[in-house]
């Protein structure tokens, strides 16, 4: 290790920051930006993990699956970005969903905003907790296609990404919970659990079952005849070990990471657990130290070499510090700190943090850093462009009569400020069943669109009566829809778009930086005409469920009569929650990728990446059980490093 003198030339000033003090107290063998799983500590390795939130994995609204909408936009658990659709601002304000902030501060969605209102953009919140967004996601876990691992093994040339050998990561970490306990594929000691939504939740509500028939019969060819075969039918599993299990349109239940008490399960339980180890004597177990409402601020490098060297992390402590944070105030500015790390650096921030803090640290394309006279360390364009998303679009219609009958969320309150009046949580929280422990969308579906670029299908339906998702807007978990509702949100797997991009605002680490997808821009014509032909598969469906629940009006995404043809509709209202591949991988020190097959950021020693953002594309439709398993990768290959250089 250099000395403390030395170090402190390296590491420059940031602007607006207070000054660091109290020297370099703290070093460990990691040092990670974002609270991943806790398995180097538990291999006997020093790690410090800086947390931006607070942990908040033993609240009401991260343990019950049903608070998963509440919670993902609570103030204090979650971080509200506004992101662009679209560079044309005409276009951009079709969406009803655009918000902006009024004179007073309140936000203001909708399509007629008053002409002083300031423009934000659309709601995109994320997890900001311990756990990051596996803690405010809706837990859907299912393994992408089989060819997005091989993509990868083919653009890096590294045959430990395919997708057999994915598998096997996948078999480590998960504990299944929904299967018989010997399938192939599927593992059962690992520490994210895998489970189903109960069946009879959708076999004792008829329209409920009405729809699910109708979807088998016009995606599958398959008429339900009777309550057993339509059980039989929803226990497929999309995650089994098959080549082509993507290529058949199926009707199936979804798995989702929820463990066997019907709580959340996610990789913040396995960090606490590590934290909270002790021997027999009382000590702690493993070397894991977590820091939260620690706000990174940049990576520190040494410069002196051939190459730069990831030496340790800035960061700010306290309580709210980062633009996104609705408790945010410019004028707490927190208590600026130092960390080192004798082996490496590992950034874990999510997709839209991670190239910021790269950034900041001097890593991204030159001009931008220039522009913003934050020292250059690195030259690498692939910073912060590239990203992708999968579109989802809304398919929203209302029928007849309600679905309410058999419904177990008839007596539900959702108060979660006063849950022991609330029956529901009662029975969830006193017996472990119950409404408040399912996911909120038990259907999903898969259909092969004439523009899939292979022989796998190409959009994922996600669907249930009673409710309506239709995007994020700021308190969009809090809106009741009528019980006449039903909705399928349609996802756009394999989109073509690469264009979004994530530019700093400022070389304040504060700030929020912009973040503008640009939709459709590439391949838009081929995406946009696929979810065209899933809204006409959608509407087959409707046709084929009969009284008192037919006929159906249709509410998203055009009514018919408006003008406004399905096309139009989809690219008003199409919307995202799945952002990747701002720090995409490819090949090694290729400057339009920003890591290599080992998660090495290029021309730079001693940092990586472990998050969403290095997929150099969206995986499936989900993508938060790929990205348990890119992190048990990195764990693999870092402890294999690390006792190779003994």
């Amino acid at each position: 290790m250099k000395s403390v003198l030395s170090l402190a030339l390296l590491t420059g000033v940031v602007a607006g920051l207070p000054s660091a003090g109290g020297g370099y107290t703290e070093e460990y063998e990691y040092v990670i930006i974002g609270s991943v799983s806790a398995n180097l500590a538990r291999d006997g390795h020093s790690v410090f993990l800086i947390e931006a939130g607070e942990d908040k994995g033993d609240t009401l609204l991260q343990r019950a699956p049903a608070y998963a909408d509440t919670n993902s936009e609570h103030p204090d658990q979650s971080w509200a970005f506004f992101v662009g659709h679209y560079q044309n601002d005409t276009q951009a304000r079709r969406d009803w969903k655009f918000t902006y902030r009024l004179n007073n501060g309140s936000l203001y969605y909708g399509l007629d905003p008053p002409d002083d209102a300031e423009p934000l953009g659309i709601f995109y919140p994320r997890g900001a907790s311990v756990g990051g967004s596996s803690q405010a996601n809706a837990m859907n876990f299912i393994l992408p296609p089989d060819n997005n691992w091989e993509y990868i093994a083919e653009l890096t040339g590294d045959d430990s990404w395919r997708a057999q050998n994915m598998r096997d990561y996948f078999i480590q970490l998960e504990r299944n919970l929904y299967t018989n306990g010997e399938e192939p594929g599927h593992g059962y000691n690992g520490y994210i659990s895998s489970n189903m939504n109960n069946i009879s939740y959708v076999l004792n509500r008829p329209g409920f079952v009405d729809m699910v028939s109708s979807s088998i019969q016009e995606t599958e060819g398959i008429k339900v005849e009777s309550r057993e075969q339509m059980t039989e039918l929803l226990q497929r599993d999309l995650s089994r070990i098959d080549t082509n299990r993507y290529e058949q349109g199926v009707v199936f239940r979804f798995p989702l990471h929820i463990n066997a008490l019907r709580e959340r399960s996610s990789a913040r339980d396995y960090v606490i657990d590590t934290l909270n180890s002790r021997t027999s004597d009382g000590t702690e177990r493993y070397p894991l130290t977590l820091s939260t409402n620690s706000l990174a601020t940049r990576v520190l490098f040494d410069t002196t070499g051939d190459r730069p060297k990831a030496y340790g992390v800035e960061y700010l402590k306290g309580e709210g510090l980062y633009g996104a944070d609705r408790r945010y105030n410019a004028s707490q500015t927190g208590e600026l700190k130092q960390v080192t790390a004798t082996r490496e650096v590992i950034v874990a921030g999510g997709a839209f943090n991670t190239p910021q803090i790269l950034k900041l640290s001097g890593v991204g394309p030159r001009e931008e850093l220039e522009n913003l006279d934050i020292p250059v360390v690195k030259d690498l364009p692939a910073v912060g462009n590239y990203m992708q998303d999968n579109y989802e679009g809304p398919i929203v219609v209302r029928a007849a009569t309600t679905f309410s009958d058999g419904s177990p969320y008839v007596n539900c309150t959702f108060d979660y400020t006063n849950p022991e009046t609330d029956p529901c949580f009662n029975e969830w929280h006193d017996s472990h069943t119950g409404a408040y422990g399912e996911g909120g969308a038990p259907i999903a579906m898969l259909y092969r669109s004439s523009h899939s670029e292979n022989n796998d299908t190409d959009l994922f339906f996600f669907g249930a009566p009673g409710a309506v998702f239709d995007g994020h807007y700021p308190g969009c978990s809090q809106y009741q829809a009528p019980p006449e509702t039903w909705f399928w949100s349609m996802v756009k797997m394999q989109p073509g778009n690469q264009a979004g991009t994530i530019r700093l605002r400022s070389a304040n680490p504060r700030d929020v930086p912009e973040i503008q997808f640009n939709f459709f821009e590439q391949d838009g014509d081929r995406d946009l005409a696929a979810m065209v032909e899933g809204v006409e598969h959608a509407m087959r469906i409707f046709d084929g469920v009969q009284a008192p629940y037919a006929p159906f009006e249709i509410v998203e995404p055009s009514v018919p009569g408006s003008g406004v043809s399905v096309e139009q509709g989809i690219r008003d209202l199409a919307f995202g929650h799945h952002v990747t591949s701002t720090c995409r991988m490819g090949p090694k020190d290729a400057e339009d990728y920003c890591v290599d097959s080992e998660f090495r950021v290029n021309g730079i020693d001693g940092l990586r990446v472990v998050d969403a953002s290095v997929f150099p594309r969206t995986p499936g439709a989900f993508p938060v059980a790929p990205t348990f398993m890119i992190s048990y990768k990195a764990y693999k290959l870092l402890v294999a490093e690390a006792a190779a250089a003994k």
